[in-house]
Formats: structure tokens, sequence, C-alpha cells
């Protein structure tokens, strides 16, 4: 019958006799209430009506939180029964409220839910059901208000008290069929795996028992019979569930199917997967399983392809068990799509499915519990084969122990000759043992330095010989049984010598103050070793009076200071030598520079007498050799004096080296000096002191290098640092001369035919080491020396550094 309201038609329900049980499918109209702000006042207005949509069978809005109104019309025909029941599934909705008309045209109204205690529901059953009146023929406006957590899924009826009877009857009847089954597979789940302690059925039981109880709150038992008085709990019972069926199914699936060595990278999926679904179950309580829910419900339907497809390839390669789990997992397949579907809002179906899906889901935990028990009888198989196995491996051990046995037997008579004459060769070398302790006390007695035996590590007293008794001041006799620590003058030193035997079994030289009663000290050179003394663990401590040395040693320390005193005068004698020597120098250089200079006006008058040009070049040489001796010992000064310090500034290095090979060329005869640079290298130096190390180095390699020969000069100017490379092919520096040449003063035993004062290098290595730099020669004899420097950008410099600001 088509109704009109406010423009929009709905088909409303007439109740006729004949009829114990009318759907409500295809006569609901439906309006979404996104905020759930709207009550009965506004849905019933006038103006709302227009609001409504025209359903064509149940309501399937999947996981939506918004809240849903549902309404229509029922009227009874001639002759009809006024009392009817209108039944509302699915039982897991959160909030169910009816609102139907009366005679009067008020508005009966109750409000139920699985959220809602089990007594306050008008009809105690596990489904929602409502007492409907209708006295007379007129229609009688319905209204229902839906609200979820779960899946909102509706479906309704109105049935006459007999057909509610007859219904209920049967669907419970296949219900308690359906769950009993189940029950009897965990049941035998349980006893399988308590005889054969197989942790696969504590898998198929992880997925079992939340899949058992998933059915019991689907179909409203959660809340009926077991937990009536606990709504919220019951209500959540079905998320948690589902989560934790779904992913144990998928963990059981991938180990009942052997992921881990035939799919590997499958059994990684599905483990991350099952584990996930079952921590999913944690969105219910946090109230986020609307969320959870169509992502778990999607990954179980994808599950259920990939794994009969796993399953097929496995009883494809032969695998008779795998055969039993392609069925069991094909089999939900087909109707589980249609109930995936349904709850995830895709498609309306009738609830029915769910009946068959119960009944599906029994099916297919029979067969993986036929599955099972075909894993089992082939384990036991296995077992049988292995004991059989085992059997006549002991069979071999046992004719192989007897004939151990008889070798043993033979064995045991030479042993018991051999333990006869080892016990003898014992008794011996006890007696021996006595013998020796007797000597070793002898030795003790006899010896010229206290000598003492204690306990080890109580330290008490077992023997001390004469001179140890008079070191302590105590008679021997008296001073057995004494505690050595009366002994110690600071009793906390005996600690850490326990602890040292303990590590090394021995203490040698340690000095110590001991007392010397009964108020004297002494001091003493102790030496402790561990020894076996008559069966006991003892200590022998060899003491050696040192008093003596011990004042002398005082004497000494004032003796040291005294002259500490007269080094200090030493040093301000240094300090004038010092100021001595630049005076001198700069004395010399006055007319050593004006030789210079004639000289060099005498070569320009006598350039056409080679002769004289000759006498004029030794006059230079001589004066340029006397001026290096005088900058090498300034250097040398300057460097060891305590109160030098850097004046360190931005220095190019690549310019200071062209500069010195400028000056240098002059004199270095037929000697060719090569400079190889890179780009500009620049350091914070004194250069001063770098420009005297680099001279030192070239005037070295052009000192030792044969006519002809070049002098190679090579910069790289690197991230961290400058590295300069001086090689010349002189004699080369022995391998066991290399680790002296920047000593003071030190020369080369093949040096000798060339002048110098052994301080070049020295100098060069003390400079570098003022930079933070760092030198290193290679070289071989016959084979020319190498010389690199190091020069580190961020080299720390001395504290006392003299450094410009910028």
């Amino acid at each position: 019958m088509a109704v009109f309201a406010g423009g929009r038609a709905f088909a409303g329900v007439t109740l006729l006799g004949e009829t114990s049980v009318t759907p409500l499918a295809g006569h609901w109209s439906a309006l979404r209430d996104p905020t759930a702000a709207l009550d009965i006042d506004d849905v019933t207005k006038s103006e709302a009506a227009i609001w409504f949509t025209p359903l064509s069978g149940d309501l399937a809005a999947g996981y939506d939180g918004a809240a849903w109104w549902l309404r229509t019309e029922i009227r009874r025909g001639a002759g009809v029964p006024s009392h009817w029941l209108l039944e509302i599934e699915p039982p897991y909705l959160d909030e169910v409220s009816l609102f139907i008309e009366d005679a009067g045209g008020g508005l009966r109204t109750f409000a139920v839910g699985d959220r809602v205690r089990f007594d306050a529901r008008p009809v105690p059953y596990r489904t929602f059901v409502f007492p409907v009146r209708l006295d007379d023929d007129l229609p009688h406006r319905v209204y229902l208000r839906i609200k979820s957590s779960s899946t909102v899924n509706v479906t309704g009826r109105i049935l006459s008290p007999d057909g509610f009877a007859l219904s209920t009857a049967h669907r419970d009847l296949a219900h308690g069929l359906a769950h009993g089954a189940t029950i009897v597979i965990i049941l035998f789940a349980l006893v399988q795996f308590a005889v054969g302690r197989d942790r696969l059925h504590l898998t198929f039981l992880a997925y079992a028992v939340p899949l058992e109880l998933m059915y019991l709150a689907i179909g409203g038992f959660a809340s009926q019979m077991i937990l009536p008085s606990f709504p919220l709990v019951a209500d959540q019972l079905l998320g948690i569930s589902t989560c934790l069926a779904i992913g144990g199914g998928i963990v059981f699936a991938a180990q009942v199917l052997d992921f881990r060595r035939h799919f590997p990278r499958m059994e990684r999926i599905y483990t991350w997967a099952g584990r996930g679904g079952q921590w999913a179950a944690l969105s219910v309580p946090l109230g986020f399983y609307w969320l959870a829910a169509p992502v778990v419900q999607s990954v179980v339907l994808l599950s259920f392809f990939i794994t009969t497809f796993l399953a097929m390839k496995r009883a494809l390669a032969g695998d008779n068990v795998a055969r039993w789990y392609m069925v069991a997992f094909l089999l939900p397949i087909m109707v589980n799509m249609t109930v995936v579907a349904r709850v995830l809002g895709l498609v309306a179906t009738p609830f029915e499915m769910d009946m068959a899906a119960h009944f599906a889901a029994g099916t297919h935990m029979l067969l993986i519990g036929c599955g099972l028990v075909w894993h089992n009888a082939g384990i036991e198989a296995e077992r049988r084969r292995t004991g059989q196995q085992q059997l006549e491996a002991a069979y071999q051990i046992e004719r192989a122990l007897e004939e151990r046995v008889g070798l043993r037997t033979r064995e045991l008579a030479e042993s018991n000759a051999t333990l006869a004459r080892e016990i003898a060769e014992r008794r011996a070398a006890e007696n021996r043992v006595t013998d020796r302790e007797r000597q070793v006390r002898a030795i003790l007695e006899a010896a010229p330095f206290p000598m003492v035996v204690t306990g080890f590590p109580d330290g008490k007293i077992i023997y001390l010989n004469g001179p140890a008794a008079e070191l302590i001041n105590v008679p021997a006799d008296q001073a057995v049984g004494l505690m050595s620590t009366e002994f110690y003058a600071e009793p906390a030193e005996r600690a850490a010598i326990i602890a040292q035997i303990h590590q090394t079994g021995a203490v040698l030289g340690h000095e110590m103050r001991l007392r010397r009663m009964p108020r004297m000290q002494r001091w003493v050179l102790l030496s402790v070793v561990r020894f076996d003394y008559g069966g006991q663990d003892c200590a022998l401590t060899c003491l050696n009076d040192i008093t003596t040395r011990k004042q002398l040693e005082e004497a000494l320390r004032l003796t040291g200071r005294r002259a500490e005193a007269a080094l200090e005068a030493e040093r301000q004698a240094m300090r004038e030598q010092r100021n001595f020597l630049a005076m001198i120098s700069h004395e010399f250089r006055v007319p050593l520079a004006i030789i210079e200079a004639a000289s060099q006006l005498l070569n320009i008058y006598l350039r056409a007498n080679g002769e004289a040009e000759e006498e004029v070049a030794k006059i230079r040489r001589a004066v340029r050799r006397m001026s290096e001796l005088i900058d090498v010992c300034l250097a040398d000064d300057r460097i060891d004096s305590s109160a030098m310090q850097l004046h360190a500034d931005r220095v190019d290095v690549v310019r200071m080296l062209a500069d010195i090979c400028d000056d240098k060329r002059p004199f270095a005869g037929e000697r060719d000096l090569v400079l190889h640079m890179s780009k500009r290298a620049d350091v914070m130096a004194d250069s001063t002191l770098l420009r005297i190390a680099f001279s030192n180095l070239i005037d070295n390699a052009l000192k030792f290098s044969p006519s002809h020969s070049p002098v190679t000069i090579e910069v790289f100017a690197e991230e961290d640092a400058v590295r300069v490379r001086i090689a010349d092919q002189g004699p080369g520096i022995a391998v066991e001369e290399q680790a002296r040449i920047f000593e003071k003063f030190y020369r080369s035993t093949k040096s000798d035919r060339v002048r110098g004062a052994g301080l070049g290098l020295y100098i060069v290595k003390r400079i570098m080491d003022l930079h933070g730099a760092a030198i290193s020669v290679d070289s071989e004899r016959g084979r020319g020396a190498v010389f690199e420097i190091w020069l580190f950008r961020n080299a720390a410099l001395p504290p006392n550094s003299v450094i410009p600001k910028r």
C-alpha cells in the first residue's frame, strides 16, 4: 500500500489474518542524522516528511557514526487481532528507540540497545522485540531511531505472538546446533593438545574460541545469557571477539599451511596482518572500532581468497592435509562475501545470511578439525617410525654397551691395579710432602731475614722465624695465633694486598709501615707468595727492613730542594747568556751585511774576471753560511726558551716557499729548485719560525743533493690541512737513523763531509710541534729523502700565542 506524506511516497504495511510474519523490507523510509541532534519532535513535523527517502529493502549503512531514523506505517486488516510484536535485528545495535502511534494519536516510546541492561527490554529476548497494539484499522506511524558504533544494518518484521513463538523456536534450535557443534570442536582441540602437546592446536583455539564468542555476540546470546547485567561488556565483546578471531585465523592459516617453509614472504605478511588484527581489538574500548572494523573485515575477506589459493597449490603439490584446509577456506568465501559486503554497507541482505554464515563457520571449523586429525595422524605415524628407529638404535646401543661393559671390566681390573700403585705412590708423595714441610720450616728458621707464614685469607699467623719475631718485638711462641692485621700501621692496606694475591698469586716489593710492639713503626719491603703449607692454603711473607733507606730518601729529598735552588740560579745565568747571544748576533749581522754588500759590488765590477768572480762567490757563500748559523743559533735559543711566544698570523705558504726558493737559487749551484704549487694555501702560523723551518729543510736538500739533480717542493691545499712535500735525490737516510735525525746535535755518520751543527732538523721538529703540525721522513739509503709537513688549519696553538685581532 502506498502512503503519501509531504509529497514523498512510502510503502506502509497492512497486517492480514493469515500472515503470522510480515517483513518490513521495502516498507521503510530513511533519514540520516549526521550530528545525531534530531529528536522525535523534529522528525514528526509535517515539513520533516520530505527529509525521508524510501528504501527498496532493509537499511545497510555500514560503519557510520551518524544516527538513522526509519519511518513506516502499520494498519491491521479486518478481523485481524490487535496484539502484534515488532522485532528489530541485529542484536548488537547500541541504541534502538521505537516511537509508535497509539489510538489517541500519542506516541509510545521504547528505548533499548545492547548497551542497556537486558532486564530493561520490553520483551526478554536476545533480539529487540517491542509489543505493538493496534486498536483500530487506521494507519499507525512508526519511527525507529538507530545509532551504533558497530555496522548499521537494520531489518525488521511484524510477528503475531504465535508466529514469534514458532520463529524463535526454529531459529534458537538452529543456533543451538551450530554453537554446540563449534563447542564440541573446541573441546576436541583441547583434548588433542592435552594428548599431543602440539602448539598448532593452541593456535587453532586462539582462532576458534573468539570466533564462537563472536557468533554468540552476533546472535544476542551474550546479552541474554552470558552478561545480562553488564551490557557495556556484552556490547564490546562483539568487536573484540571479531578482531581476535580474524587475527587468530590469519595466524593459524599461516602456521597450518607451513608458510614459513613453503611461502616465507607470505608468512611474514600473514603474521603482521594477524597480529595487527588482534591488536585492533584495542580499538573497541578506545572508541575507534568504527574506523578499524572496515579494514579488518576487508583483510579477512582478502585472506580467505589468498589462503584458499595457497592451500590449492599445496594440495596440487601432493600435500593431502592441505586439501582439507582448501575446502575449509573455500566454503566461507561463498557465504561471507555477502555478509561482509552487507557489514560494510555495500548491499542489503536478509539476516538469515548470518545463520548461513554461522553454519558455514561450523562446517569450516569441522573441516579444519579433520585436517588437524589428519595432521596428528601424520605426526603419530612419524612418531612411530621414529620410535622404531630409536628402538633399533637402542638394540644396537645395547649390543655395543655389552661389548663396552666387557671392555670396561677388563679396564677396571687394570685400573684397580693402577689404583693400588697410585695409592702407594700417593703415600710416598705424602711422606715427601711431610719431609718437604720440615725442610721448609728448617729453611725459614735458618733464613737471615724475617719470614712469616699466615693462613690465607684470614691472616692468622701460623709460623714466624727469629728475625721476624725480632722485627715485631714479639716472642715467636706468643705471636703464633695472632692476626696479622694487628701489625699493620694502616690496616686498610691489607685489603688491597689480599685482592692482588687473589688476582696474581703474589705481591712483590710493596713498601709499607709495620707496627713494632709496643708503639714503634718500621718501614718494610713486603713480598708475599701464596703456597700450600701443611695441607692448608697459606701465604709466605718476606719482610725486609728499609727504615734506614727511607731515612736516606728523606735526606735526599732535602738535598733535592737545595739542588732546585741551584738550578734556578743556573736558569738565571742561561737567561743572561741568551741576552748576550742576542747582542753578539746583532753585532755580527752589521759587518756581515757590509761584507755582503761589498761582495755584490765586487761581483758587478769584476764580471770580466772569472777568477775574481769565483773568489767573490766564496765570500758571499761564507757570509751566507755565517748568517744561517746565527739564525739557527737564535732559533734554537728562542725555541728552547720557556717564555717563548708564537706571533701567529695568516701566512700564505705558497708565496713564502716561492720567496725562499728565489733567495736560495743564487746559491744552489747546478742544482735546480722546482716548486709545484696549487691554489693559495693559508694557515695560522708564526711566519718567522715557519720560514726558518722551510729554509732549513730546503738547505738540507740542497746540501745533500748531487750536482745537476733537482730539489722538488710540492704544496697541496687540502680541506683540513696544507701539506708540503720536499724531495731530494741525495744519498738518503738509513732506516735505523731516521728515528734520531730530529734529535738535538745528532748528525748522521754518512754526513761527516757536509758541514752542519746538528740543529737544523731539531729546530724544524720543534717548530712543527709548537704549531701542532706533523713532520715525517720517507727515505732509503741511496734513494734520496722525502720530508712531508702537515700544517693543520684548526691546530691548537700554545696558550701564550699572540694572535692579532681582525
